[in-house]
């Protein structure tokens, strides 16, 4: 077995587990960014969550999670509505459509968890944790050491 960089075998890994994702996800009319989104969401059901949330969360853009926002809300899952007490500001909430597509959601992608861990002890997959948590720090750490003049 050829051995990749390490940073080639992350990107071939991410791209076949999207690839996945949005397969598995389709039939749902969705893609898993948006799932994830949803995920976000009912676990934060009688919280107020807003797109600055959702970018903190996902170390995505304003203009991405608007997008994002915007097709959800026109698919049925959430509604954005302004906040009562801050009228620039839009609270995200699940639709019933968005909570009864949770279990499945989840189910989905416990299912591809398992078969990616396929072969892998319960240590193995804790220290393959363990290590994408620490590349993650590593990498926040130098880009913010880059960014520093």
């Amino acid at each position: 077995m050829d051995c990749l960089p390490i940073g080639q075998q992350m990107r071939i890994a991410q791209q076949a587990i999207h690839q996945h994702i949005d397969r598995t996800l389709s039939s749902m009319d969705l893609t898993g960014i948006q799932s994830f989104v949803l995920r976000y969401l009912a676990e934060r059901s009688g919280e107020l969550v807003y797109p600055r949330d959702i970018e903190k969360r996902f170390h995505l853009t304003h203009p991405t999670v608007s997008g994002i926002l915007q097709r959800l809300e026109g698919k049925g899952f959430i509604s954005i509505l302004p906040d009562p007490n801050d009228r620039r500001c839009h609270r995200i909430t699940l639709t019933e459509k968005g909570l009864h597509c949770q279990q499945d959601i989840h189910a989905r992608i416990s299912a591809m968890e398992r078969a990616m861990t396929s072969g892998m002890t319960q240590e193995e997959q804790r220290l393959l944790q363990e290590l994408l948590v620490r590349l993650t720090e590593n990498l926040t750490k130098l880009s913010q050491t880059e960014a520093t003049p």
